[in-house]
């Protein structure tokens, strides 16, 4: 029942931005993909360590304490976006997995090697592919740096298609935001990974309008959680990998 009210609650919904007071219209087509019948598994890694007994596990990664007593531990946020992918894409019968299901901060070593073990269990099973998509948000010590990213490994890979998928979705849900681009980087987590592989940076969390609006608001969070999903489901309906 919590699960249909909060799919309810996401997926049919006018949020009002706190900023332009425009309306925003986050519902999420909810088309279904018939229970085995999903292309690929999704292997979604909520980057850093979350809070245990309101400590927060990594040192770093957090947003200044604003004026107004708020602030955002990005590894928090993190786990917010793929808890909601997790109940959107289970809903929608594409196979998926949380990589860290825990608060604890698992070396990246470990998400790798994790990550790499369910691509070749996989492979063993019944060949489906898997595809790795890890989920940040920015940091600067500049606090006018804004705006949204998506990275891939260097050079041209299967990556790329994925992350232009999100880059478009990403574009058409925040049309007045900045958008930096698809980016290549040598990120461990992308390098060391034996599958397609995507890194998202939703906002900077070092940037107070980004922060407040998008990171840590309920809507904001939903709205980014909408632009990954239907990047899943625009990669499902395609087969663009």
């Amino acid at each position: 029942m919590v699960l249909l009210e909060y799919l309810k609650k996401i997926m049919e919904k006018l949020v009002k931005c706190p900023n332009c007071h425009q309306d925003f219209d986050v519902s999420i087509d909810t088309k279904v993909v018939p229970k085995g019948n999903s292309n690929y598994l999704w292997i979604f890694d909520n980057g850093h360590g979350g809070i245990i007994d309101g400590v927060y596990q990594t040192a770093g990664k957090r947003s200044p304490l604003w004026p107004d007593g708020e602030i955002l531990y990005e590894g928090e946020f993190n786990r917010g976006i793929v808890n909601r992918l997790m109940k959107l894409c289970t809903d929608a019968g594409i196979e998926c997995v949380n990589l860290v299901d825990t608060q604890e901060d698992m070396p990246l070593s470990e998400r790798t090697d994790k990550a790499n073990d369910i691509y070749r269990k996989q492979q063993d099973k019944d060949g489906k592919p898997c595809i790795y998509v890890s989920v940040h948000a920015n940091g600067f010590s500049d606090e006018s740096a804004n705006g949204w990213s998506v990275y891939t490994s260097e050079g041209e890979t299967k990556s790329d298609a994925i992350a232009s998928v999100l880059l478009d979705k990403s574009t058409a849900e925040f049309p007045d935001e900045k958008m930096r681009g698809k980016k290549e980087k040598d990120f461990y987590v992308l390098r060391k990974t034996v599958m397609p592989a995507i890194l998202s940076e939703n906002f900077f969390m070092t940037n107070s309008e980004n922060c407040h609006k998008y990171l840590l608001s309920e809507d904001g969070r939903d709205r980014i959680a909408k632009i990954h999903f239907e990047m899943v489901q625009e990669i499902e309906k395609l087969r663009l990998v």
